[in-house]
């Protein structure tokens, strides 16, 4: 995969009191796979095309990716800014693409995060995000749908004879699935759950040399219910059987 694009731009941040959040997000390489493609694919790429369009030769600048060209509602600076301080604020295992590697490979193997009966369990990250950060992608999840909504991935052409021709065009719908999922995990709304294993997960557990976390009865329950959750948002539009198949990992 393609490294992280950065271009150079100017914060839309706001300044003044930061609202922040804590969200678990997992130590899984299909997960992270959708959130780094909604940089790679959409984010940075639009963000530079629209930067560099706007000079006396257009031509000069990157092409928009396909399917975007007419999008207008997307608010690229901010949008690209949110993704970032998102990427910032997870630990250093998830802001590394090593982890990419063998998205097939099993997300447990090796976590320090255990059952009560000793099994390895995917490893989770209590993560502290900015409100204002999720707003933004959710507005970006907005804009997507409703572009793709007005501009359908398939084009109907009908004729005199009553024959049509379907032709498939690139479209905001082809990006609508990544970042569904990408935003779907960002923003599970915290419970009783999230803070019992944000608790559980938090530095003080690892203290004295500690390499591994064995979760109580009450908080494996938790991490149970939080995975049904997580597979929900983390397969959002797949088919049931690959949201069970994700499931089972957890």
């Amino acid at each position: 995969m393609a490294p992280t694009l950065r271009p150079t731009r100017t914060s839309t941040r706001s300044s003044g009191i930061r609202h922040t959040t804590v969200r678990l997000v997992p130590q899984d390489p299909q997960w992270l796979h959708d959130f780094y493609l909604t940089n790679d694919l959409l984010l940075a790429p639009y963000h530079a095309a629209q930067v560099l369009n706007t000079g006396a030769n257009e031509h000069l600048g990157p092409a928009c990716p396909p399917g975007l060209e007419n999008l207008t509602g997307l608010d690229a600076p901010a949008a690209l800014d949110a993704w970032s301080a998102v990427h910032q604020a997870l630990p250093p295992v998830l802001r590394s693409r090593r982890i990419l590697r063998d998205p097939t490979a099993d997300p447990a193997r090796g976590s320090a995060l255990h059952a009560p009966d000793g099994t390895p369990l995917v490893p989770l990250h209590p993560v502290t995000l900015d409100e204002e950060d999720l707003a933004a992608l959710k507005r970006v999840r907005r804009s997507l749908r409703a572009a793709a909504k007005a501009n359908p991935s398939l084009l109907v052409t009908h004729h005199a004879d009553g024959s049509a021709d379907i032709e498939s065009v690139a479209s905001p719908g082809d990006y609508t699935g990544t970042v569904d999922r990408t935003v779907a995990v960002l923003t599970l709304a915290p419970d009783a759950d999230v803070e019992t294993l944000a608790a559980a997960l938090a530095p003080n557990r690892f203290a004295g040399g500690a390499h591994r976390v064995d979760l109580t009865t009450e908080e494996y329950a938790a991490y149970e219910r939080f995975a049904d959750r997580l597979a929900g948002a983390a397969m959002t539009g797949d088919f049931i059987g690959d949201r069970a198949l994700f499931r089972s990992r957890y």
